[in-house]
């Protein structure tokens, strides 16, 4: 990795409002599954990661707030139960510039290092499999389609 790239997970909060601005940014401009909703969830995260170039922002990813309705929905559309109190792991994308460095796999160390309970994923982009895998996540159940594609769930207990 190159030395001048920092990945850090922290709160929201500890983030500037264009610190966060820059994070929904990469995600709207990656391949996260959802990308509009991440103005409204990124601030109510638990957990965010940033990967840092120097002073900028150049990916993100986090642990969200639970949604039990959403944890619900995804147990019913990949047909495998969960605890609807698991929480997600999501918005992990990188500026166009810094891919293929592995930064996924940074952002999700970071973000496990300071979360080790149960977490559910979900995703259609073979890399984010990859690293999911790594990570330590199962896929579970069956593809669905989504709004971006095929769809598979990844749990992690």
């Amino acid at each position: 990795m190159n030395k001048d790239l920092n990945v850090t997970a922290c709160r929201p909060g500890d983030l500037s409002p264009s610190e966060r601005a820059a994070c929904v940014r990469i995600v709207r401009k990656g391949s996260a599954v959802n990308p509009e909703s991440a103005a409204h969830e990124i601030p109510r995260a638990v957990l965010i990661a940033i990967v840092r170039d120097g002073g900028e922002i150049v990916g993100t990813g986090a642990i969200k707030r639970k949604r039990k309705k959403y944890a619900c929905d995804i147990a019913l559309c990949s047909e495998y139960s969960f605890d609807s109190d698991t929480r997600e792991l999501g918005y992990v994308a990188v500026n166009e510039k810094q891919r293929g460095k592995h930064l996924s796999d940074k952002i999700l160390a970071a973000l496990l290092s300071q979360y080790d309970r149960p977490l559910f994923a979900t995703t259609g982009n073979e890399r984010m499999k990859s690293a999911l895998k790594k990570a330590g996540f199962q896929r579970k159940g069956n593809d669905w389609r989504g709004n971006t594609g095929r769809l598979s769930l990844w749990l992690r207990v």
